[in-house]
This record gives C-alpha cells, structure tokens and sequence, in this order.
C-alpha cells in the first residue's frame, strides 16, 4: 500500500513504563499517525532490544559474568539451534507485552487518524553480537549467525501478518547498531554476508507486504546501510545530519525514492530549551546543498534519535512536541496540506 511520509512523526520503539495502559495511550496521544508497538524495557530486562529478540532462547541462556551480552549455557547450545532454527517469530506477553496491547487498541479503532503502524525488531547482526557461546559471540561462526538470522526473519514476517489485518501500510524496522562493527579478518561471519544476510531479513518484510526500514543509531555507516537496501533509512541525525548530506551512497538512496526517518530530536531530558525553527533550519540548510529540499521533506519522518525508555514522562512529552514541531515545519515546506 502507498505511504508518502511528508514529515510523519513516530517512535524508535522503547518508552519508560510498567503499564500497558499508559504506554497505549502515550503511543496514540503523541504518534497517532504512524503509532508504533511499545516496547518496555524498564518492565523486565526480556523487554530490553536484545533480551526481546533472544526471549524464544530465554531458559537456556544467562548473563555473561563478564563483559556484556547473554551466554548459552553450558551444553545446551544444540537446544538453542533447534529452537532457533524452528522458531516462528511469535512475540509474547513475557517479552513483548506492548505489542499484544497495541494489537488489540489497532482492531479497535484508537487509532482511527494513522496513515500507517510500525513494528520493530533487533537486527540479525547486533543479536548475534550479544548472544556467546564459550566467549564466542554467535558472530563469530556463520553456522550460529545464520540460525539467528532465520529467527530474527520469522519475528519480521509474524509482526507484518499480525500489524496488516489493520488494513493500512505496515513499517517493520530492524534495529542494527553493530553494523557499525567490523569483521575481523579470520574466523568470523565476513562483512559481505553480515550485509547479504541483513538484506535478506529485510527483503523479508517487502515479500511480506511491509516498507522495510534499517535504523542505527550508533556510527552512521550510510554505505552499509544502503547496501542492505531499506525502504527506509533510520539514523542519529542530531549528530550525523551533515554526515548524511555529505554521503553520496546515502544521497542516492533518496534521489532513488528512499525514505529518510530522521533522529533529529537528542534523546536526553530538558528539551523545553530546544528550539524546533532552529534544528528545522539546520535541516533545510544541509538539505538545500545538496538537491531538492522540497523532495526531502515529501521523503522524510522525524523521530527521536533513539528509543525513549530510559527516561520520564515528561522527556517523553518534550521529545515528541519537538518532533511535531519540527514536522510542522516540513510539512509546510514541502506542501503537504
């Protein structure tokens, strides 16, 4: 189905709550028109970014007692290859509470002004680089990356069949933020198939009938992004805005038509102090040196740089008035009505 974003606002993903109720509403107050499934990491650590994508391997897994990232347990690794190789993507109340949530308030008509909903997921890349197996991240061997790779698709295609039935555009972002990562040159899975395997995931979505997009709100590896080939393009443009501008595999991902969510609104708490016309004209003074502003603004979604479940209700607020701010701004640039 068609979507044209013109300056849509939506969330990363995360919001700081425990209550399913409140972080509904919080979606439908300040992101009516592309709501997203909250995920809620101060509700348990299986809500977090990775323990959610690793949840379907949660018994069989524990926290490294040193460094960062889970580790299976000892002899239990062909187990976690099994369930992973049979997984069927279902998220649950145990890891994915809001999404249940969001599912049930999407059927009955909260959302009745959204152009489009959003699901998210960590990407194939990042989960393997958190999850270990005798000090080994599952990165490390194409074997193991490959059997996360083919969960991390299933988790994709069971939000798109669940997000559809509400009739509008499905966005399905993957999270990366390892992309950033580089392969060593021995005895690991090689950029070219971390890259071969992320497009698959996201080709993946597009089969399936979503807009995929790539979010990586860490280095901005614009070429690699590209190289995966998202319909949607995800970044920290707080810090990497002239980056972008400046790179011509990400200059020709929009002239081709690609959209851009930009993470223009910093994350942090106190944005009262933020000027929304000021960060609107640093935009459209890096966009205007490059091309058509008018063509970026019609391609463009705003978010905040990264996910707001670390901070309070009212950073949340701030966040997501700036945002509207911001997409006022575009949207009366670029022409949209």
């Amino acid at each position: 189905m068609p979507f044209v974003p013109a300056g849509a606002v939506t969330g990363i993903g995360s919001l700081p709550f425990t209550s399913m109720t409140a972080a509904i509403q919080t979606v439908a107050g300040f992101s009516p028109e592309v709501p997203f499934w909250p995920q809620l990491p101060q509700l348990s650590e299986w809500e977090s970014a990775i323990g959610q994508g690793l949840g379907i391997v949660a018994h069989l897994i524990e926290p490294r007692s040193e460094g960062y990232g889970y580790q299976v347990k000892e002899g239990r690794l062909d187990c976690v290859l099994e369930i992973l190789h049979r997984s069927t993507g279902e998220l649950t109340s145990t890891n994915a509470a809001g999404f249940g949530a969001f599912e049930e308030k999407l059927s009955s008509g909260l959302f009745g002004s959204a152009v489009a909903v959003k699901g998210q997921i960590e990407g194939p890349i990042t989960l393997s680089a958190y999850l270990f197996y005798q000090d080994r991240a599952f990165l490390s061997d194409p074997a193991l990356f490959a059997a996360v790779a083919f969960h991390v698709s299933q988790v994709i295609c069971w939000q798109i069949d669940r997000l559809k039935s509400a009739g509008l555009p499905v966005l399905l972002f993957v999270d990366e933020p390892a992309l950033c990562l580089e392969a060593p040159v021995t005895n690991a899975v090689s950029e070219e198939q971390r890259l071969n395997a992320l497009a698959v995931t996201l080709e993946d979505a597009r089969i399936r009938g979503a807009y995929a997009g790539l979010h990586c709100c860490a280095a901005r590896p614009f070429e690699r992004m590209c190289r995966a080939k998202p319909d949607i393009l995800s970044f920290d443009a707080h810090e990497g805005l002239d980056l972008f501008f400046a790179d011509w595999h990400a200059l020709d991902f929009v002239n081709q038509g690609g959209m851009v969510a930009y993470g223009i609104v910093p994350t942090r708490r106190g944005l009262d102090a933020v000027d929304s016309a000021s960060i609107f004209l640093r935009w459209l003074k890096a966009a205007s040196l490059v091309g058509n502003p008018q063509r970026f603004a019609q391609q463009a979604m705003i978010t905040a740089t990264c996910g707001l479940g670390l901070l309070d209700m009212a950073s949340v607020e701030e966040s997501f008035s700036v945002a509207h701010s911001i997409s006022k701004l575009i949207r009366t640039f670029g022409g949209a009505t």
